[in-house]
């Protein structure tokens, strides 16, 4: 329907060309403006977001300033360390010149005295925006150590902001501090203990210190021991009936004073056979001969009992008889101590004094020449019951002249006993390459496995009892080995009063064991006392207490081949020190140079002065005193130069600390940018389509509007007909 009063054809096309203009509108600002959200009505909440975070970018943006100005003030205290190590290295080159005799120590001195102005200014320059962390005055109220770097902003959930900061402690940093009254300060001008070479404190050279109470204790009346001799019933002698003069507490004698053939079996003989025996006697070889007759006669013989009545008739004055029967010939000397004894050859001939084999002398039927008349010894009665399976027995021999030392387990299977040491014994390979073992009751003998027809010695020089650990064991009943080696000892002075070591105390002495050629320095300090007591007051309170602290100071001295015990009965305010490791007259022990001081001397780097009148007022007047000085200000130096590398790489692991959280920061506000950019930038690819096709909309738009509204002429032209 046509109606005059609503073109409802030109409406349709006005709203529809309307829509069009105002999408038109919407693209072509996001064209111009690049943002398809450019204030809160476009989008609220994406508006909200994307302004926070543009805010927070900023901050982040300053953070990175931040950082660089941290960078910039630990590179330059880095810097400064780094130069003052250098003059730290020359001024040590000076001081180890400075020890060399006749050279001039006062020109010496004029150049390390430039070294230390220098030090001075490099760390008085090395300042950057007004922090200077080489140089400080920690008595100013407004200083603090403890510096900041601003490193990060950050926002949690509820919108809560926080600035993070990376922390530097400057305290160990600082070259000089200007507090006068500061005892702590800093790395240069903070006073080193003086230590002597042999690693005491070093009592002159220096600032005397002296503000503790150390005492020396019983320590300062040691009785030093050098070497010691056994005691009583040590070892044995030959005929096991124990030691019966001084001389004779150690080696037993050269051979034993009984020597005993293999088994006879006379059934084998014929008539016309000779048996003939050399001995030796003192010295002396005698030759026993006889020969098997039908029946017996002077020189004959026709049983083994006869044989030994025979051989008894042919007996010098230096053999006491010669008894035995079919088990074997038994000679024995007619003196006990210090005699000799061996049979050196056996020979059966017949008739015509050709040799002739012995098979069947022998219960075994071994060679003759095989029976047991080696050299040998026989201990004294052994008694086990402070020898436990596990201990050893170390038994130093001469065997035929050649040295035989072999250790062996004292028993087996928890128990010690003789036979169970014959079996070790004889399972040792190198003791049974030369030697053989067995007993005679609770007695050991110890022969050489030689054959007869060969000269054959032993002597047992010493034995030594130690625990499986290889410490040095003493018996107090036992006999046989009962401290067949003993410790040497030295015993202190008397514990009376408490005796309580401050932080600078300290207590030396010197320990020689044995046979070391050197002494190793002992040192008792309050921190040793503390860690050994389980306290912190430095406090050693009574002799047991006494006993643990210097055990734990010989451990740490690497002073293992001593132990420390109280000492027992009337001894009992005393420490005993042993040896555990060497026994007998190789054994030693001797303490010296006991020392209690109250704080080594003290030097700090800019007072260092090694001009001949210093020197002098320093109390290093011979040319010992003045070398002991300048090798402690040595390592003074050293010390320094020690604590300026470990601040240098403080501050090298910040600096690479700060870098790396710039290089974050960098990161995190470019992502940041890219999520606002995801937010609210337009896609002008998109939007230029658009704004094309809307274009072509609006064309359209008022074309159709023009069309409508012409609908109403029509109508009129109705009317003119």
């Amino acid at each position: 329907m046509t109606s005059v009063n609503t073109n409802a054809a030109a409406l349709t096309a006005l709203r529809t060309l309307q829509n069009t203009n105002s999408a038109l509108e919407t693209t072509q600002s996001r064209i111009s403006t690049g943002y398809k959200i450019g204030e809160a009505k476009d989008n609220a909440a994406y508006w909200a977001i994307s302004t926070t975070l543009k805010s927070d970018n900023k901050s982040l943006s300053t953070v990175k300033d931040a950082l660089g100005l941290g960078a910039s003030t630990v590179d330059t205290a880095y810097q400064g360390l780094n130069k003052a190590k250098d003059v730290l290295d020359e001024i040590k080159s000076k001081l180890t010149a400075a020890t060399q005799d006749g050279v001039n120590r006062d020109t010496i001195q004029q150049e390390i005295g430039q070294l230390q102005d220098q030090l001075k200014s490099i760390a008085s320059s090395s300042v950057f925006s007004g922090e200077n962390w080489l140089s400080v005055n920690s008595s100013v109220p407004s200083y603090d150590s403890n510096k900041q770097v601003v490193a990060s902003f950050s926002r949690d959930a509820s919108g809560a902001v926080s600035i993070g900061t990376i922390k530097v402690d400057t305290s160990s940093v600082a070259l000089y501090d200007g507090n006068a009254g500061s005892t702590a300060k800093g790395i240069l001008d903070t006073g080193m203990s003086l230590q002597a070479s042999n690693g005491r404190d070093l009592l002159i050279g220096g600032t005397k210190q002296e503000v503790g109470n150390a005492e020396k204790g019983g320590l300062g009346t040691v009785n030093a021991a050098g070497t010691v001799t056994t005691g009583t019933n040590l070892t044995s002698d030959a005929d096991g009936a124990g030691p019966t003069t001084a001389a004779q507490k150690i080696v037993a004698s050269s051979t034993a004073v009984t020597q005993t053939t293999g088994a006879i079996n006379v059934s084998k003989l014929k008539i016309g056979d000779k048996v003939t025996f050399s001995v030796e006697s003192k010295g002396t070889v005698y030759t026993f001969t006889s020969e098997f007759a039908a029946s017996a006669s002077a020189g004959k013989f026709s049983t083994a009992a006869e044989l030994v009545t025979d051989l008894n008739n042919q007996k010098p004055n230096s053999i006491a008889s010669v008894g035995g029967s079919a088990t074997g010939i038994v000679f024995t000397s007619s003196t006990t101590d210090g005699d000799t004894l061996r049979i050196i050859d056996a020979k059966i001939a017949d008739a015509n004094g050709v040799a002739r084999e012995r098979t069947g002398w022998h219960a075994t039927g071994a060679d003759v020449t095989s029976f047991s008349s080696a050299g040998a010894i026989k201990t004294a009665d052994i008694s086990f019951s402070e020898i436990g399976a596990t201990d050893k027995l170390t038994f130093d021999l001469t065997v035929n002249g050649a040295n035989l030392k072999v250790s062996v387990d004292a028993g087996s299977n928890g128990t010690a006993d003789i036979d169970k040491l014959v079996a070790n014994l004889n399972a040792n390979a190198d003791f049974a390459a030369k030697s053989f073992a067995s007993k005679d009751v609770n007695k050991l003998v110890i022969s050489s496995n030689l054959s007869l027809g060969t000269t054959s010695t032993i002597d047992l020089n010493s034995v030594t009892l130690t625990t499986a650990a290889g410490k040095i064991k003493e018996t107090n009943n036992a006999t046989g080995f009962a401290k067949v080696a003993a410790s040497a000892a030295a015993t202190s002075g008397e514990f009376t009063t408490a005796i309580t070591l401050d932080s600078d105390d300290k207590l030396f002495f010197d320990i020689k064991l044995n046979s070391e050629t050197a002494s190793k320095l002992v040192t008792i300090d309050k921190a040793l006392v503390d860690k050994t007591l389980g306290g912190t007051t430095g406090i050693i309170g009574n002799i047991a207490n006494y006993q643990k602290v210097v055990a734990a100071a010989l451990a740490k001295a690497g002073v293992t081949a001593v132990d420390v015990a109280v000492g027992t009965g009337s001894d009992n305010k005393k420490l005993v020190f042993k040896t555990n490791s060497v026994a007998g007259t190789a054994a030693s022990v001797a303490l010296s140079n006991v020392e209690a001081t109250k704080g080594a001397n003290q030097m700090s780097i800019d007072k260092i002065d090694i001009s001949a009148s210093a020197l002098e007022k320093a109390g290093a007047t011979t040319s010992s005193q003045i070398k002991d000085v300048l090798t402690a200000y040595i390592s003074v130096v050293n010390t320094a130069i020690n604590k300026v590398t470990a601040a240098a790489a403080s501050l090298g692991s910040v600096a690479s600390r700060i870098d790396m959280q710039k290089s974050f920061v960098n990161t995190l506000m470019d992502t940041i940018d890219k999520g606002v950019g995801n937010l609210v930038d337009a896609d002008m690819s998109e939007e230029s389509t658009k704004l094309q096709a809307l274009q072509v909309k609006q064309q359209l738009g008022v074309q159709a509007l023009s069309i409508a509204n012409q609908s109403a002429q029509s109508v009129l032209s109705l009317f003119r007909g």
